[in-house]
C-alpha cells in the first residue's frame, strides 16, 4: 500500500499542512539537506552539503543558483539574533515545500521501482498577518538561537533575483538550526534510496 504524504510550507517553512500518517513519521529515518553528505567536521561542511544536494535531492532543485556563502561572526545577544533572523523574515522571497514521498513500510526491496517520491520548492505570495511575524522572530531568535552560535550569510538567486539568507550553527554539535531556516526541510532516507535507485536505473539504461 502506497500512502501520500504532501507537506505544502509556505512563508520560510514556518506554516505548514501536513498529511502525514503517523505511523509513517514514528518509522521514518530522516536527513536534511546540510548532514546529508561528507562527514560534519566543520561547520562550514554543512553549507558544503547544502549546496550539492539541492539539485540531487529537490526535483527543481537546479532553479536554485547558489552563488556562496560566508562567515558573518558569532551571536552576541539576543538583540544580535534577532537582527539576522529579522532580515530572513524582510528579505527573502516566500518560500516553502510540497512533497510526496513513498510509503517506506513497503520498502525497496519489495518495491524496487516505486512510482513516485518528490521534494520541490515553491514560492508562494499568501501574506502572513504581521503580528504572526513578530512572533515568530521573537520565538526563534530568543528560544532557538544561543549566544555563540555562529552565523553564516547564504547568497543564492532564483528567477534572476539575488538574495541572502543567514542560518545559525551550534560551535559545538556542528548542527544548523532548521527552525526558521527556508532550507531545513526534513528529508526521510527513503526518498534518497529512491533518488539513487532512480538515478542508477537511469545511468543503466543509457549505457
Amino acid at each position: 500500500m502506497k500512502i501520500f504524504n504532501y507537506i505544502l510550507t509556505l512563508n520560510f517553512f514556518l506554516i505548514s499542512v501536513n498529511f502525514y500518517a503517523q505511523e509513517y513519521q514514528r518509522n521514518c529515518k530522516n536527513t536534511n539537506l546540510f548532514e546529508y553528505g561528507i562527514p560534519i567536521l566543520r561547520s562550514e561542511d554543512n553549507l558544503n552539503n547544502l549546496f550539492n544536494n539541492f539539485s540531487l535531492l529537490i526535483e527543481n532543485g537546479e532553479d536554485v543558483d547558489f552563488l556562496s556563502y560566508e562567515f558573518i561572526g558569532t551571536v552576541k545577544n539576543h538583540r544580535d539574533a534577532r537582527k539576522y533572523v529579522n532580515k530572513n523574515f524582510k528579505d527573502l522571497p516566500p518560500f516553502g515545500w510540497v512533497t510526496a514521498f513513498h510509503d517506506n513500510k513497503t520498502g525497496f526491496e519489495n518495491n524496487p521501482s516505486p512510482s513516485y517520491s518528490y521534494i520541490r520548492f515553491i514560492k508562494d505570495n499568501q501574506a502572513i498577518d504581521k503580528s504572526e511575524i513578530k512572533e515568530m522572530i521573537n520565538t526563534i531568535s530568543k528560544e532557538y538561537i544561543h549566544i555563540g552560535d555562529e552565523v553564516f550569510a547564504i547568497d543564492y538567486v532564483i528567477e534572476l533575483q539575488k538574495f541572502r539568507h543567514y542560518v545559525f550553527i551550534s560551535p559545538t554539535t556542528k548542527k544548523v538550526l532548521l527552525k526558521g531556516n527556508i532550507f531545513g526541510i526534513e528529508i526521510p532516507m527513503t526518498h534518497i534510496e529512491y533518488i539513487m535507485k532512480s538515478k542508477k536505473s537511469t545511468f543503466i539504461e543509457n549505457k
